[in-house]
């Protein structure tokens, strides 16, 4: 799953570059595909791989656990990224109908995620973290479908003004506990704190404030908007203060897992600053952000929290004495996320200059970590076989 989300990864980053750098204006229908297949094709398929791989510990699966993973696993790798195509092709029906089988299969991975929780032994804060982001996908997900079919037939089946609550819930309820649960798995890998009262409060009031912000948007009522960062802010308060002795000790010039988790915890706490910065500004008002700065927002999410938390777990899995293309690892981390501070800058100063030099860089780091993984995580495929007939009797 994760190569197939790596090598999906590409059709997003080649599209942003043409888009950065502004060689081609791209129609609407380019770039909705560009955004979910970065989102659905990339970061949903890696957060499914990981929730299979985080909660099949403790109590090994049963057999109808592992196939009903292995069903699930097939399903996301066919229906996500199709869904995501279809916004490039239409506008009409085909959208909502191949939007309900990527709902269902998000619905299947949280029912499988929630079925696995009391076999895992000690429930730690990514586990948590999981949970609640997963929970509040498929609240996003149905929102998402609802808003295509309304779309496509003019059927009201959400409130009139309630659209940004699709983007919304995914952006903050989904990413914010999950780039979160991540983060803390890269900078506490190989094993995970427990969760106490602090882990478990620190992802449960990221989705209170993610659902808030969801009803908030749904009714367009302003109020519940702006109060929605209060409880995401709770929650960065408790994951700095129990990562602290971690992210003090972050080796930055050191090739590591580390950093990656680290600037992913980074942009979290920039990003929920952003959002608040944006409340206050427009009075709670998101129809009143100007585009390029809600794009400066989108990016620090996707790349700067997402891509380098997962970016990390990646890291540790294909880690070894041997490993292929160890140079690559500060390319890929310099290049990528000094890049995203220029271009970032660049979106919310409104400077074109620095979105346009940025933009080339950011990309080929991107395409570089695309490379290396696929490479590494084909190698240590060819790998496990070789390595399990050499363990077995007579091997």
């Amino acid at each position: 799953m994760l190569q197939a989300a790596l090598i999906v990864f590409t059709y997003t980053v080649v599209i942003g570059i043409l888009n950065g750098t502004d060689v081609t204006d791209f129609g609407r229908k380019t770039l909705l595909a560009h955004v979910h297949v970065g989102t659905l094709g990339w970061l949903t398929l890696c957060v499914f791989a990981a929730s299979l791989w985080l909660f099949s510990k403790g109590e090994a699966p049963g057999r109808q656990s592992m196939k009903a993973a292995r069903a699930l696993t097939a399903a996301a790798v066919l229906a996500l990224p199709l869904f995501a195509v279809t916004f490039m092709l239409t506008f009409g029906i085909m959208r909502p109908v191949v939007g309900s089988f990527a709902l269902a299969v998000i619905v299947g991975f949280f029912a499988w995620v929630a079925t696995r929780l009391r076999h895992v032994g000690d429930l730690t804060t990514p586990h948590w973290g999981f949970l609640a982001a997963m929970g509040t996908s498929v609240v996003g997900g149905t929102i998402g479908v609802l808003l295509a079919l309304r779309i496509a037939e003019g059927w009201r089946v959400i409130p009139s003004g309630g659209e940004d609550a699709h983007p919304g819930t995914m952006v903050v309820g989904f990413l914010i506990p999950m780039g979160l649960a991540l983060a803390e798995w890269g900078l506490t890998w190989p094993k995970p704190e427990r969760a106490g009262r602090l882990g478990f409060a620190q992802m449960a009031l990221p989705f209170l404030g993610g659902l808030m912000l969801c009803i908030g948007l749904l009714l367009d009522f302003t109020p519940l908007v702006a109060s929605s960062t209060l409880p995401e802010i709770a929650g960065i308060v408790i994951f700095v203060k129990r990562m602290w002795p971690r992210l003090r000790a972050v080796p930055w010039l050191r090739r590591s897992s580390a950093r990656l988790a680290a600037f992913s915890a980074g942009a979290t706490i920039f990003n929920i600053g952003l959002i608040q910065y944006f409340i206050m500004r427009y009075e709670g008002d998101f129809d009143r952000v100007p585009d390029h700065q809600l794009l400066a927002l989108d990016h620090v999410m996707f790349i700067g929290v997402m891509t380098n938390a997962i970016l990390a777990l990646m890291l540790v899995t294909t880690d070894a004495a041997d490993v292929a293309w160890r140079w690559a690892e500060d390319a890929i981390f310099w290049g990528m996320d000094i890049a995203l501070i220029v271009f970032v800058g660049g979106l919310l100063a409104d400077a074109d200059v620095l979105k346009q030099v940025s933009t080339p860089v950011m990309g080929a780091a991107i395409l570089l970590a695309i490379a290396t993984y696929t490479y590494r995580l084909q190698l240590q495929a060819e790998a496990a076989p070789a390595l399990a007939a050499e363990g077995a009797p007579g091997g």
